[in-house]
């Protein structure tokens, strides 16, 4: 807190004008004013003239978290596994909920009854922003609220320009502005004050792979307001070969995609504001995680996350041993963490990274002929028609670049000690690891996408804590018939043993009660984990809840295998596909609301004591 509030000391105004400040902008938003011996929340000044709810303080308590209890869910209005409820966001000023609907480029309100319940309230047209800002919009990917503002992050049509960050008013929803952002704005957060907005710009390439735009990260400084807030882009073209700050990249930092430049190949994928004045950004492809300090808008480091032996835990590698929970260890087989979401808190005046360790492929391709895809010197991936009158008619998928492959034919010595095991559909054969561009000798580890877990690191990017195998083998415990299943089909049992395994891609942290507990989503598999983070090297496993019903088919008609045979979602079949997890508290109460990509719902669950 020292730090933070010596940072916003530079308006030139001492503690008690600050405060002063503060509270004359929220008294102009009709937002509740806070108190000195609270932390003051700021707000740039506006003359909205907002009307908020005047939010109830959860009761101060000893009571340590037990689990969670689900109170409601909301369906969007959309086909079947659209992202239709892809990342999910709470206003205090309105009490509602704010949720990307990502291909239908609008945000779903949500309204709450007494007991948190969630029911649609209408929806933001983003069409408003594209008309604004003069871009031909894509899909909507990310939303973020703050005392009545909502942020939302918006790609370009054409995927590889410049997208956009589009604000409005929660009470209204009116567009206030827009602000350019880099390509492909893929997360959008408020800091903790409401100062700034940052988007985290992940630069993919197109589909055949001939245009690769920078990754990079926008920071909006709404210290004049939201008209005249400062927009500045930040990129990583110091670390490129031959550039100032090339040397300080580790080999733990993954740059992999050919004729690529660092900048191209680095992908901001999520980002959270620390209380230490830092942003940090998770590269997931690249395996890394950068810290950007926000005063100064500039790259403080960029730290490699190495991998996890898994000689030290067990996994299920393989969807064709026909065998549910085949856990083993691997001596030289290691996950690279990769994460997805990641979120921050403090313990002790100390800075923590919580990351959910999805792991993530790089695969391009386009569709066309194998003649065409031969011609291209791409790899053809559909049935071979060469000598016939299909090789030139028939379409497939054509893969420009990959750097996944089965075990089974990963060039490895044959001395290396997993050289039987990779041969083995039982054990490594089936299992996705990252293509190397030579050999593996002996010596050299194979890497597999995620470790499957979630993890702890502090502002060094130093490994404090990491879950091991917990996930597996709480959700064995609890669903074997179901165990490593995919979101899209309920007969899928062991179907993504050989990925990743149940996927851990949403995460959360809140301090209740001044203990910190963290919620981690299953992508894959379904549910919630909830661990106690308080102290970070002996976090400890709290709950898991699975808002799930197996028995159900996942849409109203599927063929014999269990997959959709048309796109209407079967609200039995529960919550398919966490995407996102964001914590609030209103009425007293503790909740979280979880956003299901897939199954296109919004579950909000009440936290227990």
């Amino acid at each position: 807190m020292k730090k933070h509030v010596s940072k916003l000391t530079g308006f030139n105004l001492n503690t008690t004008q600050l405060f002063t400040s503060i509270s004359v902008s929220l008294a102009l938003m009709g937002c509740s004013q806070p108190t000195p011996n609270q932390d003051a929340a700021f707000s740039a000044p506006t003359s909205f003239g907002y009307q908020c709810q005047t939010p109830t303080s959860p009761t101060s308590s000893s009571a340590e978290v037990t689990g969670l209890r689900l109170i409601g869910t909301s369906v969007a209005n959309a086909p079947f596994d659209t992202s239709a409820a892809e990342i999910v966001s709470y206003d205090a000023c309105t009490d509602k909920l704010y949720v990307v609907n990502a291909q239908a480029k609008k945000v779903d309100v949500l309204a709450l009854d007494d007991s948190g319940k969630p029911t649609s309230e209408g929806s933001i047209d983003l069409q408003s922003a594209a008309q604004a800002s003069g871009i031909n919009i894509g899909a909507a990917n990310s939303v973020s609220t703050h005392n009545g503002l909502v942020a939302v992050a918006i790609e370009n049509a054409d995927k590889q320009a410049n997208g956009l960050v589009a604000l409005y008013r929660s009470d209204t929803l009116e567009l206030i502005t827009t602000y350019g952002t880099g390509a492909l704005p893929d997360m959008v957060s408020f800091s903790k004050d409401g100062r700034y907005i940052a988007t985290a710009n992940e630069g993919e390439p197109n589909a055949d792979y001939t245009i690769d735009p920078e990754g990079s990260v926008t920071l909006i400084d709404l210290l004049n307001g939201p008209q005249g807030a400062v927009v500045t882009q930040i990129d990583f073209k110091a670390f490129n070969q031959g550039q100032a700050r090339h040397g300080e990249l580790s080999d733990k930092v993954r740059i992999s995609t050919p004729n690529a430049t660092v900048a191209q190949d680095l992908e901001p994928e999520y980002l959270t504001f620390s209380d230490n004045g830092k942003l940090y950004v998770a590269l997931q492809e690249n395996n890394a995680l950068a810290a950007i300090d926000v005063e100064s808008a500039s790259v403080d480091a960029i730290f490699g996350l190495g991998g996890k032996s898994w000689a030290e835990f067990e996994l299920d590698a393989s969807n064709k041993d026909k065998k549910l929970g085949h856990f083993k260890s691997y001596e030289m087989l290691e996950g690279l963490y990769m994460p997805d979401s990641i979120a921050s808190y403090s313990v002790n005046g100390e800075t923590y990274i919580l990351t959910a360790n999805e792991g993530d492929g790089r695969e391009y391709g386009i569709d066309t002929t194998q003649k065409m895809c031969d011609e291209l010197g791409y790899k053809w991936d559909g049935d071979d028609y060469q000598g016939t009158a299909e090789y030139t008619t028939e379409e497939d998928f054509c893969i420009a670049y990959v750097d996944e492959v089965r075990g089974k034919k990963l060039d490895v010595a044959d001395d290396h000690p997993l050289a039987d095991a990779l041969k083995d559909n039982k054990q490594l054969a089936r299992l996705k690891v990252i293509k190397p561009q030579q050999t593996l000798q002996a010596d050299q580890k194979v890497q597999a996408f995620g470790s499957r877990s979630f993890s702890i690191w502090n502002e060094a990017g130093e490994l404090v804590f990491d879950s091991g195998d917990d996930f597996a083998k709480i959700v064995y415990q609890q669903q074997p018939e179901h165990f490593n299943s995919t979101n899209d089909n309920n007969m899928s049992g062991d179907d993504r043993s050989d990925d990743k395994g149940v996927e851990p891609e949403a995460i959360e942290v809140a301090n209740i009660n001044g203990k910190h507990y963290a919620f981690i989503g299953l992508e894959r598999h379904g549910g919630i984990m909830v661990y106690d983070v308080t102290d970070p090297k002996e976090s400890r496993f709290i709950s898991y809840l699975n808002n799930r019903d197996f028995s159900q088919p996942v849409c109203t008609e599927v063929d014999e295998d269990g997959d959709c045979d048309n796109d209407t979602y079967n609200s039995k079949a529960g919550d398919l596909g966490p995407e996102s997890i964001k914590y609030f508290s209103r009425s007293g109460q503790h909740f979280i609301a979880v956003g299901n990509e897939v199954s296109g719902t919004t579950s909000v669950f009440q936290i227990e004591f």
